[in-house]
């Protein structure tokens, strides 16, 4: 059996009087996808803030990597990576820099396709030199997707990966997620995108998440 690498047992989460996400839980071991769905406001973004430890619950456990959320966020940040809003990047820095800098960052441990290669991947080859401020909002989700895949890790978090996508550009997302799953990560990411459901779906649990209460 691979490794539990997320328990989430009946968590809630609560700000002041509203129950923003109502008790949920979850296990996913290595290798496998989970997809949170629901309506807007049912807590999904809020499920993952969890899991990522940047949040912690009000009531429930949240476990990751065999510790408390916000504890393997702290001890073990090399096997944790998450897109949960925009992606931090380095204005005078391009396209390409950024893929450069996360290989050397982490030499040794990157194993996946070079600069060039993951570019043309995500058909992002035309702005290779281009600066994050320079690119179309579909552009810059994209690269946002691409950099944060490029980065070894273990269990990858995303928020709606899809958002500002094109039809094509989804298609392009959904084969970049199942290659993770392929070299064994976990995938935990919120979406409203029925074709990367599926996608997660075939690998794990569907997380549904119900109507938020008025």
């Amino acid at each position: 059996m691979h490794e539990v690498l997320v328990d989430v047992e009946a968590v809630t989460r609560t700000y002041g009087t509203v129950q923003v996400l109502a008790p949920t839980s979850l296990r996913l071991h290595a290798g496998q996808g989970s997809a949170v769905v629901g309506p807007n406001g049912a807590g999904k973004s809020t499920l993952l803030r969890l899991v990522a430890g940047t949040e912690e619950p009000t009531s429930g456990t949240a476990t990751v990597l065999g510790l408390d959320a916000p504890e393997a966020r702290r001890r073990h940040r090399d096997r944790i990576v998450r897109l949960l809003g925009p992606a931090p990047t380095y204005p005078d820095l391009t396209v390409a820099e950024h893929l450069q800098l996360v290989q050397v960052a982490w030499a040794g441990r990157h194993d996946g396709p070079d600069v060039d290669e993951a570019l043309a991947e995500a058909t992002l080859d035309r702005v290779r030199d281009q600066f994050p401020g320079e690119l179309s909002s579909g552009e810059t989700q994209m690269f946002a997707l691409v950099a944060t895949l490029y980065r070894p890790a273990d269990l990858v978090l995303l928020d709606e990966p899809e958002q500002r996508l094109d039809t094509c550009w989804r298609e392009v997302a959904r084969r970049l997620v199942l290659r993770a799953l392929d070299q064994g990560r976990a995938v935990l990411a919120a979406t409203h995108d029925p074709g990367l459901r599926e996608v997660l779906a075939d690998r794990g649990p569907v997380v549904e998440l119900a109507e938020p209460t008025r």
